[in-house]
């Protein structure tokens, strides 16, 4: 049910950026951003559990919705997320990459956005958590989609926009297989970007 949730997303996604109403078009812009992301999960079993940085990059759209004030901003994203962890003095990362859906409306004050809206993610790659103090791996430890909530600011000097962003993740991605393991785990992703609009 869920990826049925995250195929409408994206449709929209599809449908709010590539086929925007001639009404809007005109005054529509459109952009690529990419940045650092710092981000973390809630894992409360994995051991010395820390951050781990990865980054993003996407197309986006800026489209009014009352113009100089409200505007729906979507975006469509690659987005490498996941958790830093210690094991007998050896840093180890857990690596989950993501296709992102955000979908966040900005209060345009002067040259400053205040974005909030709802994302949802989901996991493109098989990552597998290894459990080291034995020579077992738990396949599949980790639940496809992700949704959450996305708050942020960005500053606008045309053509170039520079934002931070913080992304929470508001369900348990660890699924039965790895429940026992890592126990529950939401995810919390920060992010510095840099776009440019067209």
């Amino acid at each position: 049910m869920k990826l049925k949730y995250f195929n409408a997303a994206i449709l929209t996604a599809f449908i709010l950026i590539f086929l925007p109403a001639a009404s809007i078009q005109a005054q529509a812009k459109f952009g690529i951003r990419g940045g650092l992301n710092v981000t973390n999960i809630s894992f409360d079993k994995l051991p010395d559990r820390g951050e781990r940085f990865g980054y993003h990059v996407g197309i986006f759209a800026d489209i009014p919705i009352m113009l100089d004030f409200i505007y729906l901003q979507p975006e469509l994203s690659y987005s490498l997320k996941g958790a830093a962890f210690e094991f007998l003095g050896d840093r180890k990362t857990l690596d989950l990459k993501y296709i992102d859906f955000l979908l966040p409306v900005a209060f345009r004050l002067g040259s400053i956005d205040v974005q909030v809206g709802p994302f949802a993610s989901y996991l493109i790659s098989k990552p597998d958590y290894k459990l080291f103090d034995t020579t077992e791996v738990v396949v599949d430890a980790f639940k496809k989609t992700d949704v959450g909530l996305t708050a942020g600011l960005s500053y606008n000097f045309a053509p170039i926009t520079v934002g931070i962003r913080y992304n929470q993740g508001l369900v348990d991605i660890t699924n039965d297989k790895g429940r026992p393991f890592l126990g529950e785990g939401k995810s919390a992703v920060g992010q510095v970007s840099l776009g440019f609009k067209f």
